[in-house]
């Protein structure tokens, strides 16, 4: 099937949103909107919107409708599958169902002068012809989801032509400005490596379960590596020094591994190594699909851990808690990582405004090495575990 046309673009395929006309349905803000500050704004395309409650686009619309943004507001949605190719499934009638009166309008609430920020959040396999259709409408500013693209070269292409047009690519990760992350890296700091048994360990849990693991496993085509564990391989890269050319080993607890292949994908449901870089440095990273939802980081001098930390702290966790009650049908780390994702659209906000990069946020060289780092690791780590019996052989999903 071709790549839907983007709508920013004025494909005739679907169409873009006009705010004033249906996110106010398609969104159903559960807080009373805040207040924000007088003057100009950053102007949020969401690209790529996806489904209510479960959609990453979604989302990030769903906070900008409810003015957890103050620097930004959401101008155009653009959904180049549920009303386009998909729009007579079961969850394209569902989309077009919650969105009444659409428009082919671009930019449609972008005053002049205002930055035009695109957010990418389309399949991986989408994003880099959504890229280049972003760039084509006018973009000044764009925020790229994880991975960014579905290979290497793919995603430096799209790095180079972003250059070309002079328009800065903020990357989606959010755990480098996470405070259970930043704490951790300061109190690894106190701990250097010049210790040999320090150790940071990265991990990341997610609450699929069995069923829905065939699911996950085929919406997330990609492989967990350059998926959800691409966050954990960006703060590698960043802050400790591994990247595939800088790797001198990698360690695998196979007890602690489940590699398997369901239907026609074969991926990780659980995977936990250590990578060691040409410097002597180590970096410890778990990630399980199944595992409840969470993300953690310790620090171990010896076997002594000096510091531990999650990103839900004991002071979020009743907010949380009662969040996930609000809305049991939304999928947990909209929840639970909620807190970041509106942080990362407002340091872009600002910063596009100011005409400045955002503090602390990734650019779109961090996603080339994370990705490097990805391709490199997981035929090493497939090879590792099934020498070791931690693969299962090919169930139905």
């Amino acid at each position: 099937m071709a790549t839907p046309k983007l709508l920013l673009a004025l494909a005739a395929s679907a169409s873009a949103l006009n705010p004033l006309r249906s996110v106010r349905n398609l969104f159903k803000p559960s807080r009373a909107a805040v207040a924000a500050p007088e003057g100009a704004k950053t102007n949020y395309a969401i690209v790529g919107c996806g489904l209510p409650s479960r959609g990453m686009g979604w989302f990030h619309g769903l906070q900008l409708v409810e003015g957890e943004c103050p620097s930004g507001k959401l101008s155009d949605i653009v959904e180049p599958w549920f009303l386009g190719g998909g729009k007579d499934s079961d969850a394209g009638k569902q989309f077009a169902a919650e969105c009444a009166g659409l428009s082919t309008s671009t930019w449609s609430g972008a005053a002049p002068g205002e930055p035009k920020l695109a957010l990418i959040a389309g399949r991986t396999v989408d994003n880099p012809g959504f890229f280049q259709q972003a760039l084509d409408s006018g973009a000044t500013h764009i925020l790229l989801e994880k991975p960014g693209a579905p290979t290497v070269g793919e995603l430096e292409s799209m790095a180079a032509t972003a250059e070309k047009a002079d328009v800065p690519v903020f990357m989606g990760f959010i755990k480098n400005i996470a405070p259970y992350f930043t704490q951790a890296l300061d109190a690894y700091g106190k701990h250097p490596p010049v210790h040999p048994g320090s150790l940071v360990t990265l991990t990341s849990l997610n609450d699929y379960t069995e069923e829905s693991l065939g699911e996950c496993f085929e919406r997330n085509a990609e492989g967990m590596l350059k998926n959800m564990a691409i966050h954990e391989l960006a703060l590698a890269a960043t802050f400790f020094g591994m990247t595939a050319d800088s790797i001198a080993d990698v360690a695998v607890d196979a007890g602690n591994c489940d590699c398997r292949t369901i239907g026609s994908y074969t991926d990780f449901a659980k995977i936990d190594f250590t990578l060691t870089n040409k410097a002597g440095g180590k970096l410890r990273i778990v990630a399980d699909r199944c595992g409840g939802d969470g993300c953690f980081a310790s620090v171990a001098d010896g076997s002594e851990v000096v510091f531990e930390a999650e990103m839900v702290d004991a002071d979020r966790a009743a907010r949380v808690a009662a969040r996930q009650a609000e809305h049991p049908d939304w999928i947990g780390y909209l929840i639970t990582q909620e807190d970041e994702y509106k942080d990362l659209k407002e340091r872009c906000a600002a910063a596009a405004l100011a005409g400045t990069f955002p503090e602390g946020v990734a650019d779109i060289g961090v996603a080339v090495d994370a990705l490097k780092l990805a391709e490199y690791l997981t035929p090493v780590l497939q090879k590792k575990l099934m020498s070791t019996g931690s693969y299962k052989a090919s169930s139905s999903a």
